[in-house]
């Protein structure tokens, strides 16, 4: 079996311990970027090119890494290679309905919500005018200014609503590029969230993840610790497992705040890194548990 896995850096902690997965299967990996696509509308039928070998009759599935930053025609001639390689009967991991709502957060929390998976209170608008006079929407003394596409925590922001200059200031320089306001209330996490990581309707692994002294932001990229959780309470793996299936994703890593009131979804990530959580459960194999899911799939 070959199998393409699209990364920008195949020799990135996650994509290099893919790649000696899917050997370990017996596997033939070919890492290409998106960049190295030619899509060819030709006269019989659409083909992809990479380095001159058509990957629709070469490959048996292809598992999607990291878009990075990218412009939005290139977003959306991305989205559109892995529609058609999907269309055309090559098995993608995720799906590219999956990674078209996850990148985008205000879809993804919208979808969420729609679907009655409790999210933070948040606001999205073009107008800087129009987001200062509905912060008070939020009900928080701190929100979180976050781009619209983005992951790792970076960019985001928390700011006092009290600090109004300031957070004119966040907002106006972003609407005057022409990107949209997305402000977030802060949920009092503590410094603590849990990262579920799911794969097919399983819950893999899970960790808490805590931030660094006198820091909020809790990711495992910005400094944040990670903690083996040895058994998942079951309200938390049903709503992971839930949000995780709402939009479409076979493999995720959930993120999620447990506050007295309730739990908060805060993102769905559709091409998780899983560094931190293999540290905390090295009994368990990640990239392995990946390659075999893939593969079982790809074969059906």
């Amino acid at each position: 079996m070959e199998i393409g896995i699209i990364t920008r850096n195949p020799r990135s902690w996650s994509s290099s311990h893919l790649i000696e997965a899917f050997q370990s299967f017996g596997c033939s990996v070919h890492t290409f970027r998106f960049s190295d696509v030619v899509a060819h509308i030709d006269v019989d039928k659409p083909k992809f090119y990479v380095n001159n070998i058509n990957i629709i009759d070469k490959l048996s599935a292809v598992v999607v890494r990291p878009f990075g930053r990218v412009s939005l025609d290139q977003a959306i001639f991305r989205i559109d290679i892995l529609y058609a390689l999907q269309e055309l009967g090559l098995p993608v991991f995720n799906k590219p309905s999956a990674i078209e709502k996850c990148v985008d957060k205000f879809r993804s929390l919208y979808t969420l919500k729609m679907h009655g998976v409790p999210v933070p209170r948040t606001i999205a608008t073009e107008r800087s005018s129009l987001a200062m006079r509905s912060v008070e929407m939020l009900k928080s003394k701190d929100v979180v200014f976050k781009p619209m596409f983005g992951s790792r925590g970076h960019g985001s922001t928390r700011i006092r609503i009290r600090d109004r200059d300031v957070l004119w200031d966040v907002v106006r320089s972003v609407t005057f590029v022409r990107h949209v306001a997305y402000l977030q209330e802060f949920l009092p996490h503590g410094g603590e969230d849990i990262r579920v990581f799911v794969l097919g309707e399983r819950v893999l692994a899970a960790m808490y993840r805590r931030a660094p002294p006198t820091e909020w932001k809790t990711n495992i990229a910005r400094g944040g610790k990670a903690v083996k959780i040895e058994k998942l309470d079951s309200d938390v793996e049903n709503i992971a497992i839930k949000a995780a299936k709402i939009l479409e994703c076979e493999i995720a890593g959930v993120d999620i705040v447990r506050l007295p009131d309730s739990l908060y979804v805060l993102e769905v990530n559709s091409q998780p890194g899983w560094r931190g959580l293999q540290e905390a459960h090295p009994e368990i194999d990640i990239a392995k548990e990946i390659a075999k899911y893939v593969i079982e799939k790809a074969r059906r």
